[in-house]
């Protein structure tokens, strides 16, 4: 694996939670969660750490992970979702900020 896998690890989580509350791609999908999943999809924290948690178990079973663990670890998986549960809120709202900077073509009205 390259040396950035862990960039990717990093940056995933935020795309993730950004298709699965937020896109306009999938509207169909979390315009129909229920309350409960409505709600944890919403929260970048909550959501990108299973999705870090999830990314650090296959990159266990992979062989790739933080730069700082071992991808033999077993801790691989609960550490690496813990350091997205903080990042991925991070880089949601810089993607959230970027947006509403590049604005749109549609004239809203």
């Amino acid at each position: 694996m390259s040396d950035y896998t862990w960039i990717l690890i990093l940056v995933l989580p935020a795309a993730f939670w950004y298709l699965g509350a937020r896109a306009e791609v999938t509207r169909f999908l979390w315009t129909r969660y229920p309350p409960s999943i409505a709600k944890f999809m919403d929260c970048a924290a909550c959501s990108g750490a299973w999705y870090g948690a999830s990314l650090g178990l296959s990159g266990y079973f992979l062989g790739f992970s933080l730069p700082f663990i071992q991808p033999t670890d077993p801790l691989t998986p609960a550490v690496t979702g813990l350091v997205t549960m903080l990042t991925t809120p991070m880089i949601a709202a810089l993607h959230i900020k970027a947006l509403e900077f590049l604005g749109t073509a549609v004239d809203d009205g």
